[in-house]
């Protein structure tokens, strides 16, 4: 992965570079951004952990997707404006996981296939 598409998987996932560094790499903040800017290469549990999170991400679309035509009434997402927000309903998950669900919320929103609340 070249650090230009590091970048793009972070963006994509909607991760900020603070979060990236601290939840993904397990590091600080400016080796995270020596990756991005190809100062050093990319390390290969990185490669695999934005890799893992894309796949992830399209898995949880498709299930959404697939079940879409079997709900009953409107077709809606919880978009968390914080973190805060969304550790109420979901304590076990993460602040990636957050990005994650965001990321996905929107790309639903944007197809026309969910509404936002």
């Amino acid at each position: 992965m070249t650090s230009v598409e590091l970048q793009a998987y972070r963006r994509f996932l909607m991760i900020k570079v603070s979060e990236a560094s601290e939840y993904i790499g397990k590091t600080d903040t400016n080796t995270w951004l020596d990756w991005e800017k190809g100062i050093a290469p990319v390390p290969k549990f990185i490669v695999t952990a934005m890799q893992e999170l894309k796949k992830l991400r399209a898995e949880k679309i498709n299930l959404i997707i697939n079940s879409i035509n079997d709900r009953v009434g409107s077709n809606t997402i919880r978009y968390f404006m914080t973190y805060e927000e969304f550790k109420k309903v979901n304590p076990e998950l993460d602040i990636i996981q957050w990005r994650l669900h965001q990321s996905i919320a929107t790309e639903l929103y944007f197809r026309g296939l969910e509404k936002l609340c």
